[in-house]
């Protein structure tokens, strides 16, 4: 039987948070954290990072938030080289901080 899904989405039980219960009253972010802790412990969950806004334009490639024309240079990119989208990636921010590395010693 499938489960039924609350009409009306309950918050996370967690001061602040607002985002939707998934178990135990708990979003699946301070579950993850829940399930982490010693038993019987009575820390407060930590806080946790606000999403990031969706902004227009903007497509989730490889788990990250990205403008199309940025998406397509990566892929591009992978193409050419056999690479994954992920190895695409890391090239680029390996290549960004060489770079940023070479500019400081100067």
């Amino acid at each position: 039987m499938p489960r039924m899904k609350h009409p009306v989405p309950v918050p996370c039980e967690v001061p602040g948070c607002g985002r939707p219960a998934y178990v135990l009253r708990l979003c699946q972010s301070h579950h993850r954290h829940s399930l982490k802790r010693t038993p019987g412990s009575t820390e407060p969950l930590p806080a946790i990072r606000p999403y990031r806004k969706r902004t227009d334009g903007t497509v989730k490639f490889a788990g990250l938030r990205l403008s199309r024309l940025c998406v397509a240079r990566l892929r591009k990119k992978a193409r050419k080289r056999g690479l994954s989208n992920g190895a695409a990636i890391a090239d680029v921010l390996e290549a960004w901080a060489n770079r940023s590395a070479r500019r400081s010693r100067r």
